[in-house]
């Protein structure tokens, strides 16, 4: 773990730092202006190190554009990532998390998310350009309840 590592919701003055994140993490960045509201960053020496989004539909929360720079991973940074996306969720009366994900569903399993089907998730999730985004690669969705 990172020693004086901030994790906190994003500002507006966040945008260029989190669009930086995602591009090197090699994720798309198209709607971070929209979206900011929804993001929080893990802040290293003033420095914005990761985000995460908990994208709103309904009582359905979606998880995405969750990435940490190479050089601080392996540090816990994304695990306080998701924990506070999904608790925010939670406040903000999402009663269940969904997300897609390609390449780390154990990961995603240790915060309670088990896979299911495409068509089992809300209509204005499957229809959200984010999940037509990813639901067209080899991406599992996953789904954990928050209530």
């Amino acid at each position: 773990m990172i020693k004086d590592m901030q994790i906190r919701a994003a500002h507006v003055a966040d945008i260029p730092a989190i669009e930086a994140v995602l591009e090197r993490c090699g994720l798309p960045i198209n709607d971070v202006t929209l979206q900011v509201a929804q993001f929080h960053v893990a802040v290293v020496e003033g420095r914005v190190v990761g985000c995460a989004c908990a994208e709103r539909f309904g009582d359905t929360a979606m998880i995405r554009s969750v990435a940490v720079l190479h050089e601080c991973r392996d540090q816990g940074i994304a695990t306080h990532l998701v924990r506070a996306a999904m608790m925010r969720a939670r406040a903000n009366g999402s009663r269940r998390a969904v997300l897609l994900t390609s390449s780390c569903p154990d990961y995603f399993a240790r915060y309670g998310f088990s896979l299911v089907q495409a068509a089992q998730l809300p209509v204005e999730v499957r229809d959200s350009e984010a999940f037509r985004r990813q639901s067209s690669s080899s991406a599992l969705c996953m789904c954990a309840q928050l209530d």
